[in-house]
């Protein structure tokens, strides 16, 4: 598929705020979160000639980004310093002004994704969508499961974040 640059441009923009979630997902640090961004942009952008319409284009895209997401979770893992780093970021933490009600939602969210981060990849891939609306059959065609089963996961996901913030 030939794509104008204005085009897609305009297809980034309409996906951009699902393709963020992803990021922050498998990322959980802000620079680490705008690199992956720019990376699945790119890779969405050197598949355009693959798509063949079998989907819709928004979710063959988040497909892309949820593979070059777990690619580069992967080459993450390798890297030694990456937990020192971690933990260094989380102790400064960001400085922000947030009103009471910022506060209790910020510290849910943030528990959630700490949830949502001990969670394996395709685990991660299945509570992302789902956050994002993405139907089971969308979920589906980018996990390569079958939408019943999709069903079951995500009962059994829910199930184990319930367990870990409980905790």
């Amino acid at each position: 598929m030939n794509i104008s640059k204005e085009k897609f441009a305009k297809l980034i923009d309409e996906n951009r705020g699902r393709l963020q979630h992803l990021c922050r997902v498998y990322s959980g640090q802000a620079e680490e979160e705008k690199n992956l961004f720019q990376e699945i942009i790119i890779q969405v952008w050197r598949s355009m000639s693959s798509f063949k319409g079998d989907s819709k284009l928004s979710t063959w895209m988040y497909r892309i980004g949820v593979n070059t997401a777990i690619s580069h979770l992967r080459k993450k893992k390798t890297r030694q310093d990456y937990y020192a780093s971690y933990e260094k970021e989380q102790k400064a933490g960001r400085k922000q002004h947030y009103t009471p009600a910022d506060v209790e939602e910020n510290e849910n969210t943030q528990q959630l994704y700490a949830a949502i981060a001990q969670l394996n990849i395709s685990e991660k891939a299945v509570i992302t969508m789902y956050l994002d609306d993405f139907s089971y059959q969308e979920i589906a065609f980018v996990t390569g499961i079958t939408e019943n089963y999709v069903g079951v996961k995500l009962n059994r996901i829910k199930q184990k974040l319930t367990k870990l913030i409980g905790e």
